[in-house]
C-alpha cells in the first residue's frame, strides 16, 4: 500500500467472510520490529456486523499462530474514514520467511459495507 492510487475491496452482500494472504519478509530489515494491520473502513449503511470477526497471524519464525477476535460495530461511527486494525507484530528474521494473515467470520449472518484497503506491514515505533 504505497502511494495514493489503489483499489479497495468492498464487501457487498455475503453470509461469510474470508480474507487471507501471505507476505515474504525478504524486503524487510532483519532485526526490526514490524506491526501488521488491516486497513479498513465501514460504509455508512453497513449492516450485519454484530458477530465478532476473527483475525489470525502466523509469524515468519514458525511460532504458533496468534488469533484474536474483534467486533467491527465500532467502525460504523468512523464515518467512512480508514482505520487500522492491528493484529500482529514480529521481528524480521535474518533468514527470510513468510508471514500469513487471515480475517474471517463464518457465522452465516448476512453482512455488507466493509471496505478493505489492504494489509500494511510497517516498522513499529
Amino acid at each position: 500500500m504505497v502511494g495514493g492510487n489503489f483499489e479497495a475491496a468492498e464487501l457487498l452482500n455475503v453470509c461469510w467472510l474470508e480474507v487471507r494472504g501471505k507476505l515474504a519478509t525478504t524486503d524487510l530489515s532483519p532485526g526490526t520490529l514490524y506491526e501488521v494491520v488491516f486497513v479498513v473502513k465501514m460504509k455508512t449503511k453497513a449492516y450485519g456486523w454484530d458477530a465478532p470477526v476473527n483475525l489470525k497471524f502466523t509469524p515468519p519464525d514458525g511460532a504458533v499462530p496468534r488469533e484474536t477476535t474483534i467486533k467491527l460495530t465500532d467502525l460504523k461511527d468512523s464515518k467512512d474514514e480508514w482505520k487500522d486494525i492491528p493484529f500482529g507484530e514480529f521481528k524480521a528474521p535474518a533468514n527470510p520467511g513468510n508471514i500469513e494473515f487471515l480475517l474471517y467470520e463464518y457465522g452465516g449472518r448476512w453482512k455488507s459495507g466493509l471496505v478493505i484497503k489492504g494489509v500494511a506491514v510497517r516498522p513499529k515505533s
